[in-house]
């Protein structure tokens, strides 16, 4: 395999009447969706020579938007996505620093008429609309190699400039490859990608499908409630569900009814990622009448290519409070290293590096960051991405800690929000957590938790009260937060992450 375009092509020789895309009322089969994305390469290169640029796509993750992003690739651009809910002054950073030739907008509702800050827009549909030919009419594309950049998508800065992580051919089809056999995909699967483009999780929901031959279900613009999900599942036969965690917590923590239990017979795994899972939310699915199905939790920065390790969470898990990463999809590498770049051993903790054919470009027009990020390890073959993210190794199974820029010190104790997280998700009393640093009254500063309770019902002194007993028997006693608060949710970003920001918004005080 060189790139996907191949693997797709091939796909749409021996099944070009298969059913590649479904959304809402549409249906793609792999032909039209291909006859689509070159009607789109045409359009794209009838504006100009746009090969090495990096195109824009503008709206929600429907068929236009696959349609789109095959038809960049076939023009030999890259293409990055500009979310219709991001801020107008993201999207401008965005195609200034991209220098995006043209915007393809998937949604006719998503951008002004003409240009967006000054990039001409074209529309998807219209393109797709003057489509004809077959695919083997031998018309010639300006195909990429595996060297070239795929896409580039933007993720948030610590300087709080967003930061384009560019990903080439190579690495996505190494990953997509590792993805179809670490997940077992087969060509009568049925895949749903809930995800928002913007988060990288999607590049995998929507494209691996295809590359094992399947049919790729899109949620679209609208965010289904759980019945209509459920409903959908059932209707188009789902067999995977891609989504975060959170997406996973919210539609899949619930105890289901009979009827939903029938709905979503038909899975064969859901996979989540993006943050650690409750522990209690993921015993209370395998408890269920659906704990046959297994659940797979996906962990991997956009720097290293999407989902760099999995790991498989089936009946029988008895894994305490904490899920961990797993292994290395293939094309990945992790090695551990302390502050000194040595490996550590087993059980201890230290920062994790990821390397393989699985690894970014680098950051676009940031040769300073990546040179800080991406580097070469001694008697190590290749690049390695340094993800400031601590892990242990538990056998063959590597385990999140937290992140090497978040650790902080309170009254000279060195503490990991993340792991007082990791144990509140852990209880059966609560649904979710985020954990920060605040400033009292007095200006010292605290830990303070912001909780979802399992049960809604149950008065906020009672649950805190029972809360902060749990965490004293699991956490040294300065690691137990000054403050609890509870809220009734945690707030989704557009990528369907939890908005940590917005959370933590809310610490300090009284």
């Amino acid at each position: 395999m060189t790139t996907i375009l191949d693997v797709i092509e091939e796909r749409v020789r021996r099944t070009p009447d298969r059913t590649a895309v479904i959304c809402a009322e549409s249906r793609l089969s792999y032909r039209r969706l291909w006859n689509g994305a070159r009607a789109v390469a045409r359009t794209l290169t009838a504006h100009g020579p746009v090969r090495g640029s990096v195109v824009a796509v503008l709206g929600p993750g429907n068929e236009h938007f696959m349609t789109a992003v095959l038809g960049c690739w076939l023009a030999g651009a890259s293409w990055t996505p500009l979310d219709p809910a991001w801020p107008e002054e993201r999207r401008r950073h965005v195609l200034t620093d991209t220098g995006a030739p043209l915007v393809l907008v998937t949604d006719g509702a998503s951008a002004a008429p003409g240009r967006l800050h000054g990039v001409p827009v074209l529309a998807v549909a219209e393109a797709v609309a003057s489509a004809s030919g077959t695919p083997d009419d031998g018309e010639a594309t300006d195909r990429p190699g595996p060297d070239d950049p795929a896409y580039v998508i933007y993720t948030s800065g610590s300087t709080g400039s967003p930061k384009g992580v560019c990903v080439d051919h190579g690495a996505l089809a190494a990953h997509l490859a590792g993805a179809v056999a670490a997940y077992q995909l087969a060509d009568d699967d049925v895949l749903l990608s809930f995800s928002a483009p913007a988060f990288d999780a999607t590049v995998m929901e929507m494209w691996a499908g295809l590359v094992a031959g399947g049919t790729v279900l899109l949620r679209g613009s609208a965010l289904w409630t759980g019945p209509q999900l459920f409903a959908r599942v059932h209707e188009h036969h789902v067999t995977y569900v891609g989504c975060t965690t959170a997406y996973f917590e919210t539609f899949f923590g619930e105890e289901l009814t009979e009827r939903e239990v029938e709905l979503l017979g038909g899975l064969r795994a859901v996979f989540f990622g993006g943050e650690a899972p409750s522990a209690a939310v993921v015993r209370r699915w395998l408890a269920g009448p659906l704990g046959h199905v297994p659940l797979c939790n996906g962990y991997g920065p956009t720097e290293a290519v999407i989902a760099a390790t999995r790991y498989w969470i089936r009946q029988g898990w008895d894994g305490g409070d904490q899920v961990p990463i797993g292994t290395c999809v293939p094309g990945h590498e992790a090695v551990v290293l302390d502050e000194e770049g040595r490996e550590v051993a087993p059980g201890d903790s230290g920062e994790l590096y990821l390397g393989g054919r699985c690894v970014a470009r680098g950051y676009l027009n940031r040769p300073d960051l990546t040179a800080q990020r991406f580097v070469r390890l001694p008697g190590r073959d290749g690049v390695y991405y340094r993800t400031g993210d601590l892990v242990f190794q538990d056998g063959e199974d590597l385990v999140f800690v937290g992140r090497v820029d978040r650790q902080v010190k309170i009254r000279g104790f060195r503490i990991e929000p993340e792991e007082i997280e990791v144990v509140l998700r852990g209880l059966e009393q609560v649904r979710g957590a985020v954990v920060g640093v605040g400033r009292s009254p007095a200006g010292r500063d605290r830990l303070e938790a912001h909780v979802v309770p399992e049960d809604r019902a149950v008065p906020a002194d009672v649950f805190t009260v029972e809360v902060r007993r749990a965490l004293r028997e699991r956490l040294p006693v300065y690691m137990v937060p000054d403050v609890i608060r509870v809220l009734d949710e945690l707030p989704l970003g557009a990528t369907g992450k939890v908005d940590r920001t917005r959370v933590l918004a809310r610490t300090g005080g009284a």
